[in-house]
């Protein structure tokens, strides 16, 4: 298990599910947290998919930290069928993103500095087959890693069997999920069906496939390393301000990790695959003016001796709408964070969130739109925007919350709420909205 010595004063959540993984990663981080400092908090997330059976692993969770005495606990519940009918994901995804929705709200809200996950190798010989399975480069293939900004997977380089002997040696219960066994989902064939005979054909060959994944980590980063380098002695154009270009190169590995640099500054850090670095690839032996379609609304260019990178906004289209939600997630150029807990920092808005309709949105300015102060004083939006004195091109960017259809504009991120959903004293739930810059 790795050291977590490090982490002594820190606050870290463990995702408990109830099942065999979590339930050794509970146990052993209660066996470490007096060693290494940490205190310790428990996050669990009923998904609404197994009735009574999940009620039932909700309660067990629940029971385990009586039994452990941990005070700080968080249980949070959805109905992931009904939300993968509205949205057309899959159940598999909607699960998914629910479990990370209530992990960033804690991190948001202060109520945690980790979430601590319990994948083992097992889960990462999984993703790797996915990823490779789906087309990826390198850096896909190094899949999870033991930490990942605020998330900590100390199982991670532990093998399934360890963490059964693990129970087994010191009598833990846990409980069994019927789904890991439903063989509609994906990644559930994968570690059903298709691992297991692997294994029977390559002894080791979950290992092996992990160590794989760990090597190509180290390889990557030092490439990217390599490759921020590059553009900074090189590449001197590569600024924000000069629009995210890129100069072409012949060494196709440090232009394509330079391409990706660009694209992790414009929040497309999932999604691409190695066909889209190949696209940027063949690119380069097109004319000026040539372009391609990525991820998340980016569109790379053509430009003489070099690759722009154009959000949709610069082009003259328009992002899509995006429905609201808490948690963390990215809007063009910008990381939003929204939160019915307290979130800290600059650019911080609260506004009732029951005075919020159902059809608010995330999404850009548009003709017509309406807003109306916190201190009263309708306009359009656009006058409201040249009255504070924001830049065209920055205003063109900035995600607003308003009617997907309509006009009404209920806040314009990091700069101001409408007069509507401003909090009051009778208000039961407030909603904390931050946005911050994309960084490269």
């Amino acid at each position: 298990m790795m050291d977590l010595s490090q982490y002594k004063g820190k606050r870290i959540a463990a995702a408990v599910s109830g099942g065999a993984d979590s339930a050794v990663l509970l146990h052993r981080l209660v066996q470490m947290q007096e060693s290494c400092g940490f205190s310790l908090a428990v996050v669990h997330c009923e998904h609404g998919i197994r009735g009574a059976e999940s009620l039932a692993d909700m309660a067990f969770v629940d029971g385990l930290c009586v039994r452990y005495g941990i005070g700080e606990k968080f249980f949070f519940s959805e109905n992931c069928v009904e939300q993968a009918a509205r949205t057309g994901e899959s159940l598999e995804t909607a699960a998914r993103n629910f479990r990370y929705r209530c992990f960033e709200s804690l991190l948001s809200g202060g109520k945690a500095d980790f979430i601590a996950l319990a994948h083992h190798i097992g889960d990462q010989a999984e993703t790797v087959l996915f990823r490779l399975s789906r087309g990826t480069a390198l850096t896909g293939a190094g899949a999870m890693r033991e930490t990942s900004g605020k998330y900590l997977r100390p199982l991670l380089k532990e093998s399934k069997q360890e963490i059964l002997r693990y129970a087994k040696e010191n009598g833990l219960e846990y409980r069994e999920d019927s789904t890991n066994f439903a063989l509609d989902a994906t990644r559930n064939r994968l570690r059903i069906e298709v691992l297991p005979r692997l294994c029977e054909a390559v002894p080791s060959a979950a290992e092996n496939i992990a160590a794989f994944s760990f090597a190509a980590q180290e390889d990557d980063d030092l490439l990217f390393e390599l490759s921020k380098d590059y553009l900074q002695r090189i590449f001197p154009e590569f600024t924000e301000d000069s629009g995210w270009r890129v100069k072409i190169c012949e060494k196709a590995p440090l232009f394509k990790r330079a391409c990706l640099t660009v694209l992790k500054a414009l929040g497309v850090d999932r999604d691409y695959t190695a066909k889209h670095l190949n696209a940027l690839i063949s690119l380069c032996s097109l004319q000026t003016g040539a372009e391609i379609c990525l991820p998340c609304g980016v569109i790379a260019r053509r430009q003489h001796d070099t690759v722009a990178f154009l959000v949709k906004a610069e082009t003259g289209g328009e992002l899509p709408p995006m429905q609201l939600r808490e948690g963390g997630f990215a809007y063009g150029r910008y990381l939003i964070t929204a939160s019915f807990l307290p979130i800290e920092g600059e650019k911080v808005l609260r506004l009732d969130g029951e005075k919020l309709p159902d059809s608010a949105v995330i999404r850009l300015k548009r003709q017509g739109d309406i807003f109306e102060k916190f201190g009263g004083g309708k306009k359009s939006l656009k006058k409201y925007l040249v009255d504070e004195k924001i830049p065209a091109g920055v205003g063109a960017e900035l995600p607003i919350l308003a009617e997907r259809d309509g006009g009404e504009v209920y806040a314009v991120l990091g700069v101001e709420i409408a007069k509507k959903v401003k909090v009051t004293k009778e208000t039961k739930k407030t909603l904390y909205l931050k946005i911050e810059r994309k960084k490269e």
